[in-house]
């Protein structure tokens, strides 16, 4: 026989669990999630994109609008577009005197120089002078000579940027004529900046994705990861980005992927297509990876790293990647009818399979 008292302990627990389980259900009821696109805008001369999931929509909306002040805060710090821009001052004055700069353009300077050290110069902000040679060869249709490459070499080199100490703040050339260029890791920069300010009440997930560079926390409103596509380098429609199919998908959850090519920016001299990312180290276009994706916490890192790699190749660039942790990689060699293809050792535990 049982325990009248056990009996009663009992029916108070099935009945506690019961309330228990009935609240919660009324708790998902009450905490409807909401779907919040921004669609594509312009930013930073390129298409951006943010997604969110928040508890409402008018949380959503406010989100969305200290996001996009957030980017525009950073293009008027960082742009080499704009004249008036914090970057556009020290290409200008920093070859002759040292300059001042915020916090955050001296955050991503520091960034800059940290990835050209770690990967022997492969990846170096001050080979402005060198596209620049390359912009003015292709519009006069024809290849640089060796004295003009020769010439701006002189100009290009990261141990030439001088850094003060944080506390000053300033920047300085080594040379006049010297001009920074920011394009290969602003953007991840951006992304992480966007990301931070949304990590506020009421969102619960975040995709950000400015021109390619792309970073997310939490999961969709289905429950899943955020599903991100990488193109095929050699497929015929990818100079209409609207109509183009991935070839391969990942699955991300808090961390960040960029992916850096030459499929859709190029040079063309003479009816050949060269590759606009110039190797600081010899002057000249990469010829090595069509398509380089990277996988890592932050924008910043994959946004360098996917330049870097593009330098250095496959064989350098995949050891860089295998050393530093939490870092992955999809390498894409050789040709359309005989592609490489690359893998680090942990890339495939966010490869989704059709």
């Amino acid at each position: 026989m049982i325990n009248p008292a056990i009996k009663k302990w009992f029916a108070v627990a099935v009945l506690t669990t019961t309330l228990l389980a009935i609240v919660v259900f009324a708790a998902n009821i009450r905490t409807k999630l909401f779907d919040i696109d921004s669609g594509r805008f312009m930013v930073m001369g390129t298409f951006a994109r943010i997604r969110l999931v928040c508890k409402s929509e008018q949380q959503g909306q406010e989100a969305l609008s200290v996001a996009r002040r957030t980017i525009d805060h950073i293009d008027k710090l960082m742009s080499t577009y704009r004249d008036d821009s914090e970057l556009s001052e020290v290409n200008r004055k920093a070859g002759k005197n040292p300059v001042r700069v915020s916090l955050e353009t001296y955050d991503l300077l520091e960034t800059a120089l940290e990835y050209s050290r770690k990967t022997g110069g492969a990846f170096d902000i001050t080979l402005t002078p060198l596209l620049n040679v390359w912009r003015e060869a292709e519009k006069q249709n024809r290849l640089p000579t060796t004295n003009e490459l020769t010439k701006a070499e002189k100009l290009v080199g990261f141990e030439k940027l001088h850094l003060s100490a944080p506390k000053e703040r300033t920047v300085s050339f080594a040379e006049e004529g010297m001009e920074l260029n920011v394009n290969a890791i602003a953007k991840g920069y951006a992304v992480d900046r966007v990301l931070a300010v949304l990590r506020r009440p009421g969102v619960v997930a975040a995709l950000v994705d400015i021109g390619g560079e792309i970073a997310g926390f939490g999961q969709r409103i289905s429950g899943e990861n955020w599903l991100i596509g990488i193109q095929d380098p050699f497929a015929k429609s990818n100079d209409n980005p609207f109509i183009v199919k991935p070839r391969w998908k990942i699955r991300l959850r808090n961390c960040a992927v960029a992916t850096s090519g030459d499929y859709r920016q190029y040079t063309t001299i003479k009816g050949k297509r060269y590759s606009h990312i110039i190797d600081p180290r010899t002057g000249k276009p990469i010829r090595k990876l069509p398509s380089v994706t990277i996988i890592a916490e932050r924008s910043v890192d994959a946004d360098a790293l996917a330049t870097a790699v593009s330098v250095l190749g496959p064989k350098e660039g995949m050891k860089l990647i295998e050393s530093l942790p939490d870092t992955e990689a999809l390498l894409i060699g050789g040709t359309g009818e005989k592609p490489q293809i690359y893998r680090s050792t942990g890339f495939g535990k966010y490869e989704v399979s059709d």
